[in-house]
C-alpha cells in the first residue's frame, strides 16, 4: 500500500511530536470482511490514512495517541494506541448512522460560487464519461468521485464519511459532492487536501501561490529542507476536423491536454526554482547537497527520472 502514510506536515503548520512511531493495522466489520475507506486519525499527531481494500492503513501515532475511526455505513470507533504498534479495528454495521461529525466543518470551507456555474460544470463532465462524442483526456482528476479530506490554512482537517471529491484541472477547483449536491471549495480556506485515487493511493494537493494563484499544486515530497511539487496544467483542444471528401485535417476527438511543470521549494529561503526532469537540473536545483546528491544518483543511475524518482529524491534529501 504504497504510501499511505499521510503526513499533515506537508502543510504548513504542522509541529513534530516527539516519539512518534510508525503504526499500522486493519479495519473489518462485525462479519469478518475488510472495510475499504474507513478513515483513520490519531488525535495527537493529526495524522490521518484511509483503509485500501484489504482493510489496512498505516500512519504515525504516539504511545499515548487515541485513533479516531469513521467510516460510511459503520458506527464511529475510537482505539487507545497505549504503546501497541498493530491493530485489529470491529466496525459495528449501521447503515442508519449518520456520521456528520465533520460535516459542518467541511461545510464552512466550501461556497457555491456565484461566479461559476456549477452545474453546468458537472454536466460538461458527465458528457465527458459518457462519451458523447470521443474524448482524449480529462478535464477532471479521477473519472469518479472519491474519498478525501481537507486541509484548512490554519492547519485543521475535515473529513465526513458522505463527503466525495474530484478535482477539476482546467479551473484548479476542488469539488465536493455532499449525497448528489455539488459544491466548489473556497481557495481561500481551503489550504490543500489529500484525495484517495481508485487505486488507493493519496494525492496530496497544496495552494502555492508562488507557483500558481488559481490551481493547486500535487506535493511529491515534503520535508524540513525542502518541498517538490508538480503543477499540471489542462486545456481544452476542441475538435477541428475537416473534409472535402477527398482530403481531410485535424482530429474527429476533443482534447484535455495535460502539461506538467515540477518545482522544488527551498524550506529556509521559501524561494521557488522549476525542476526540469533532466540530471543537470537536478544536480543544479540541489547543489548544495554534495556527496548525499552524488550517492542517491549513483544509487538511481538507471532509474526514469519520473515522479517516482522525484518523490525518492526529495525523501533522500531531507533525511
Amino acid at each position: 500500500m504504497k504510501n499511505l502514510i499521510l503526513l499533515f506536515l506537508l502543510f504548513a503548520g504542522y509541529q513534530s511530536i516527539a516519539q512518534t512511531t510508525i503504526i499500522s493495522g486493519t479495519v473489518s466489520n462485525d462479519k469478518g470482511q475488510p472495510v475499504r475507506y474507513a478513515f483513520v486519525q490519531d488525535d495527537q499527531t493529526k495524522d490521518a490514512a484511509y483503509t485500501d481494500s484489504t482493510g489496512a492503513f498505516s500512519l504515525k501515532a504516539t504511545p499515548t495517541s487515541k485513533l479516531a475511526i469513521n467510516c460510511k455505513g459503520y458506527s464511529d470507533a475510537a482505539v487507545d494506541v497505549a504503546g501497541h504498534t498493530t491493530f485489529q479495528v470491529t466496525l459495528k454495521t449501521d447503515p442508519g448512522v449518520s456520521n456528520h461529525a465533520g460535516g459542518t466543518v467541511i461545510d464552512e470551507a466550501f461556497k457555491t460560487n456565484s461566479g461559476y456555474n456549477v452545474s453546468s460544470a458537472v454536466a460538461d463532465w458527465g458528457a465527458t464519461i459518457g462519451n458523447t462524442r470521443d474524448v482524449v483526456g480529462s478535464r477532471f482528476l479521477f473519472t469518479k468521485w472519491v474519498p478525501g479530506y481537507i486541509i484548512k490554512v490554519n492547519g485543521s482537517s475535515a473529513q465526513d464519511p458522505h463527503f466525495l471529491f474530484n478535482y477539476d484541472k482546467i479551473k484548479g477547483d476542488l469539488y465536493y459532492n455532499n449525497d448528489g449536491t455539488v459544491t466548489i471549495a473556497d481557495k481561500n480556506v481551503v489550504k490543500g487536501f489529500v484525495l484517495i485515487s481508485p487505486h488507493d493511493q493519496p494525492v496530496a494537493f497544496e495552494r502555492m501561490t508562488g507557483i500558481s494563484n488559481d490551481l493547486y499544486s500535487i506535493v511529491l515530497s515534503s520535508g524540513s529542507k525542502y518541498k517538490i511539487y508538480k503543477l499540471i496544467k489542462t486545456k481544452y483542444i476542441p475538435s477541428d476536423y475537416k473534409t472535402d471528401g477527398v482530403m481531410s485535417t485535424g482530429n474527429k476527438y476533443d482534447e484535455y491536454d495535460d502539461d506538467y511543470t515540477y518545482y522544488v521549494m527551498n524550506m529556509k529561503t521559501l524561494a521557488f526554482q522549476p525542476l526540469q526532469l533532466k540530471k543537470k537540473a537536478i544536480k543544479d536545483a540541489f547543489s548544495t547537497e554534495g556527496d548525499k546528491l552524488n550517492s542517491f544518483m549513483n544509487d538511481h543511475s538507471s532509474d526514469k527520472i519520473d515522479d517516482d524518482y522525484l518523490e525518492a529524491l526529495g525523501n533522500a534529501m531531507n533525511q
